[in-house]
């Protein structure tokens, strides 16, 4: 077998071709194999002088079938690297595998807002500071300093100040940010609305003066080696698009080739692998979307995304989250994709189903995931922020997740919320990797030693992209080392 694929790809290049695992696999199952191989050529010489990476649906076009079904997944694999006396540490935190229904009830979002308002003062607490309540602090003497825990309820502009409109369980009030505080003005201009921050302020006459203002964020803990994982490696990615005209399938062909046939020493040692959610397109997620699909139908997109995830090799674990696009509730927390859909998958290998967001334990790591949905409305509050320089920005971006201690710290934008009794979108537990996905740009950096991934995407640039000035990074996947944190962002081309 390996010799009759070197062969195979031997001919390929020598005619100037570059054949994707798939490509190899179809080949492969025909009688003669290096006869159909240049039966193929001749016609792409002829019919499709553009092609230079085959896959699977250049070979369709000549009339070749695959063995037994519409389908094959190759069995060419790299020998993977013997882990001793290893198996898989996987533990998810169930809370983030349910379907949460709601009434619509007042008392949900009251008591949703003192859910995450407490929870944040809680991580707030730790740092070692003394809280008043507003009504205390009401009460106090002129001259007096005091500490809050606050909700940012809004901020207003004014030519020498900012006014913040701020509670917390007790009552509201107004503070007034002086403008001649230069630092203390960059501050507040990272503030969200909704988000929970400790500040300090003056009592002075019977103004409320902002002296600062400080988020929840994460201490230095200081990362290291953690000799009790063996040497194994953990694939995140995200944004297939499968049923989409823009997704890249030479791209993830090239991907899933990298991942089969690669003599890369670290491939050999990857065990497992996240997809961050948008598997597919979905259907009917905005205006005139039919026109950019190639399946129309979710059900088809579904099938085409088991045949290619299929190629994936075996031993490695793959955790499947969802997005906006999949079909799924839209507001979070979102759940796995329901049996129907998982039953389309599973046709051809096993999965992990997790919901969005989703808290698992990998290996002892506690790996975050989040498709991201509410980056959009981050984008559109961070100060000199936009789509155009998000390749630039998105560091800033990601990190005011990780400060603000919240995966959608606005509430009532773009991104729709369920107002559960517990909001489960509090960084209650400090991730090891936060992986995120949705707004198609890669990133793979640190902050305070939590690795931030964003995984980018295998979509060419949508028309809404284009408008906005948006360039996506188009077919990629972040490499981690779980023994030492060491990030690597792969492109494939």
């Amino acid at each position: 077998m390996e010799q009759l694929r070197k062969k195979i790809v031997e001919e390929a290049l020598r005619e100037g071709y570059h054949l994707t695992a798939g490509a190899i696999s179809i080949i492969e199952s025909q009688q003669k194999p290096l006869e159909t191989l240049r039966r193929i050529i001749n016609y792409l010489k002829t019919s499709r002088p553009d092609v230079v990476v085959v896959d699977s649906n250049h070979i369709e076009e000549v009339g070749l079938k695959t063995v037994e079904t519409d389908y094959i997944v190759s069995e060419i694999m790299i020998e993977r690297e013997p882990l001793e006396e290893w198996t898989p540490k996987i533990e998810i935190d169930d809370r983030f595998l349910r379907n949460y229904k709601i009434e619509g009830k007042i008392t949900e979002f009251q008591n949703y807002f003192k859910n995450r308002y407490m929870k944040l003062k809680n991580i707030l607490e730790k740092r070692g500071e003394s809280f008043l309540k507003i009504n205390d602090l009401l009460k106090s003497p002129k001259g007096s300093e005091s500490t809050l825990v606050v909700m940012l309820m809004e901020k207003i502009e004014k030519e020498q100040s900012v006014i913040l409109q701020v509670e917390d369980d007790t009552s509201t009030v107004k503070l007034v940010a002086p403008k001649k505080d230069n630092e203390l003005v960059r501050k507040i201009e990272r503030l969200l609305v909704d988000q929970v921050i400790g500040v300090r302020v003056v009592k002075i006459d019977n103004v409320l003066f902002v002296k600062d203002v400080f988020m929840p964020d994460v201490p230095l803990k200081g990362r290291s080696i953690n000799d009790d994982i063996p040497e194994i490696y953990i694939v995140l990615t995200s944004d297939l698009h499968v049923g989409s005209r823009k997704f890249r399938r030479d791209l993830w062909e090239t991907f899933l080739d990298w991942l089969s046939n690669s003599r890369d020493p670290e491939v050999k040692r990857i065990r497992y692998m996240v997809i961050a959610g948008d598997i597919v397109d979905g259907v009917g997620i905005f205006p005139r979307q039919d026109k950019e699909l190639e399946y129309t139908s979710v059900i088809q997109q579904i099938e085409e995304a088991a045949k290619l995830l299929s190629e994936i090799p075996r031993e490695i674990r793959l955790i499947i989250s969802v997005g906006n696009h999949e079909p799924v509730p839209k507001a979070l927390p979102q759940p796995p994709l329901s049996k129907k859909y998982r039953k389309i998958l599973e046709k051809y290998r096993e999965y992990i189903f997790v919901g969005n967001p989703a808290l698992i334990r990998v290996e002892n790591r506690n790996l975050l995931i989040y498709h991201g949905q509410s980056l959009d409305d981050i984008i559109q509050y961070l100060p000199n922020v936009s789509y155009s320089i998000l390749d630039r920005e998105i560091r800033n971006v990601l990190e005011t997740l990780i400060r603000c201690r919240h995966l959608a710290p606005i509430y009532g934008e773009n991104t729709p919320i369920l107002p559960t009794s517990e909001d489960l979108l509090v960084i209650e537990d400090i991730p090891d990797i936060l992986h995120t996905g949705h707004i198609h740009v890669a990133y793979a950096g640190s902050y305070r030693d939590v690795i931030l991934v964003n995984s980018g995407t295998w979509q060419e640039q949508t028309t809404y992209q284009r408008e906005v000035g948006l360039e996506p990074t188009v077919g990629t996947a972040v490499l981690v080392n779980l023994k030492t944190l060491s990030v690597k962002l792969k492109k494939f081309t």
